[in-house]
């Protein structure tokens, strides 16, 4: 009881985390358009934190193996995924690009349940189409753009997310290897990669842009990227990855307080669903 309570506490933060990096990013993207230099700054960021914590806490070293791993999920999860989600957004706007990437959640079950044979939570399955049911009401009342590249692109983006995290409870929950190492070394190992790939655009990083960018380096690549991992450790992949679902329900209410959009009918809906399949799936695994 008390590991599904820290799980789901984990999962939470995460969401909470992860929801602030939509808003930073659309506030950076006024000033940058290369997503390579966008998150390589995020990742900056986030690894002199992490440096700190490996300093205060002691460092254990993982086997070539589990480092060969941890580098896989890197490029895969937040270099090609993320990346792919920002190009998305651009093309299809947020809502719709967030409404196809989020259905990572549903194929992560899946992949996990096939590939790792872990049923811890398996519940949330059955959950999941109701809470990607409420994301469609509450991104629907904004204009579709069925542009072929960006729907692609952010399906690139759900597979690249669902890969990452099976690897990544792979490690944690398989392979026995630190959360808090795993999130870092997989930041530490995308910051260079990045910053090279986005290295021509650097001369116009503004004061804004590298603000923000900063911020959300510690929101989502320290804050949400730990917090992740320690939640699929103790509940494994099925209710921490429907928990995201609120992200983008999370970064809509942000807008609307920090950006001054509005929220409708629908998106009221859309949110009340994306709970209630929340509130079910604890339930379940409580």
């Amino acid at each position: 009881m008390l590991s599904n309570i820290l799980g789901i506490s984990e999962a939470l933060i995460a969401a909470i985390a992860f929801s602030t990096a939509s808003l930073f990013i659309k506030v950076s993207l006024k000033d940058l358009r290369s997503p390579f230099l966008i998150n390589g700054i995020r990742a900056l960021s986030a690894s002199f934190i992490y440096l700190i914590t490996f300093v205060y806490l002691g460092f254990k070293s993982p086997s070539l193996y589990a480092l060969l791993l941890i580098i896989t999920s890197s490029l895969i999860g937040p270099g090609l995924g993320d990346i792919s989600f920002i190009l998305s957004v651009d093309r299809l706007g947020a809502g719709f690009a967030t409404l196809l990437s989020y259905q990572y959640i549903l194929i992560s079950q899946i992949l996990n349940a096939v590939i790792l044979r872990d049923m811890r939570g398996f519940q949330a399955v059955y959950l999941t189409p109701i809470a990607l049911l409420g994301l469609y009401i509450l991104v629907s009342d904004k204009k579709l753009t069925f542009d072929r590249k960006g729907i692609m692109l952010a399906y690139n983006a759900a597979i690249a997310w669902s890969i990452s995290t099976i690897m990544i409870s792979y490690l944690v929950n398989f392979m026995g290897e630190s959360p808090i190492t795993v999130a870092g070394l997989r930041v530490f190992f995308l910051t260079p990669l990045l910053l090279g790939l986005g290295v021509n655009e650097v001369v116009k990083v503004t004061r804004r842009a590298l603000t923000v960018l900063v911020i959300s380096g510690f929101t989502s690549y320290f804050v949400g990227f730990v917090t992740f991992t320690l939640a699929l450790k103790e509940l494994g992949v099925m209710v921490p990855s429907l928990i995201t679902a609120l992200t983008p329900m999370l970064s809509q209410i942000m807008s609307v307080k920090l950006l001054k959009e509005r929220i409708t009918g629908r998106g009221v809906v859309g949110s009340a669903l994306i709970i209630l399949s929340l509130i079910f799936a604890i339930i379940l695994t409580s």
